[in-house]
């Protein structure tokens, strides 16, 4: 049976500074880490990550060290379209949500200060930063999701590119499509595909008006009403499976 590898995520500058011989000095956590918790020796290999896609296979050395190569073993593109996910702040299980998020494959991560977000609703960015590091660990990601700073619906509505698809999930219209069969109307490409998930009181009415006004549209995502961090982990998935089986450029 092949021993499961080791996986740590490092920043690109750190890589970038590594020494003239290829050592990496690892921080005394990352030391601990190896050491202490996974009970590593010399001489152990250790794959590292930039969260930019490249991958090494080191070996780790005495002194709180990691030997790597001077080329990467593994290096894969960004996927396409990019995966988009702003969520409202929520008083409980944002935690779980930058977790799960960064496991079933979303780029890039939008926390919101929405009308009806409770005043208890905590903005955590370095603890979510450093779950989204030990969630691409983990799951073995190559590419690190980025956590945008914190900011209003107010401007978010009008913040993505031109050229993204921007879907808001909602509940209590007529007609709402389920974002599955919304997707696969949808043209895949270089662009980002957002989904944007409300507070748990849900959006206020003018909040989703400005949202429809500013060319959102508005899906569902299930016939019940759900939790903000039920509805973004299913909306997620749903983004995740409609990117691995729809071929680039292709429309349905």
């Amino acid at each position: 049976m092949v021993a499961e590898l080791r996986r740590l995520l490092i920043e690109p500058s750190r890589m970038a500074d590594r020494d003239g011989d290829g050592y990496l000095v690892l921080r005394d956590d990352e030391s601990h880490y190896l050491r202490r918790v996974l009970r590593l020796r010399p001489g152990a290999p250790v794959e590292v990550v930039d969260g930019r896609g490249h991958l090494w296979e080191g070996l780790l050395q005495e002194k709180g060290q990691l030997m790597l190569p001077g080329s990467c073993h593994t290096t894969t593109p960004a996927s396409t379209p990019r995966l988009g996910l702003a969520i409202a702040l929520v008083r409980r299980g944002m935690d779980e949500v930058m977790r799960m998020a960064c496991e079933l494959g979303v780029d890039c991560i939008q926390p919101l200060k929405a009308t009806r977000s409770t005043p208890q609703a905590d903005y955590k960015p370095e603890r979510w930063q450093l779950i989204l590091k030990e969630a691409v660990e983990q799951c073995e990601r190559l590419w690190m999701p980025q956590l945008l700073p914190l900011t209003s619906t107010g401007s978010w509505w009008t913040r993505p590119d031109n050229s993204d698809t921007l879907a808001i999930a909602t509940t209590r219209l007529e007609g709402l499509p389920a974002l599955g069969p919304w997707l696969q109307r949808q043209t895949p490409g270089d662009n980002c595909i957002w989904l944007s998930i409300g507070p748990e009181g849900g959006w206020d009415p003018q909040e989703q008006a400005q949202a429809l006004r500013e060319g959102w549209s508005a899906v569902s995502l299930s016939e019940d009403i759900l939790r903000s961090s039920t509805a973004a982990i299913a909306g997620v998935a749903t983004l995740s499976s409609w990117r691995r089986t729809t071929p680039i450029g292709e429309q349905t």
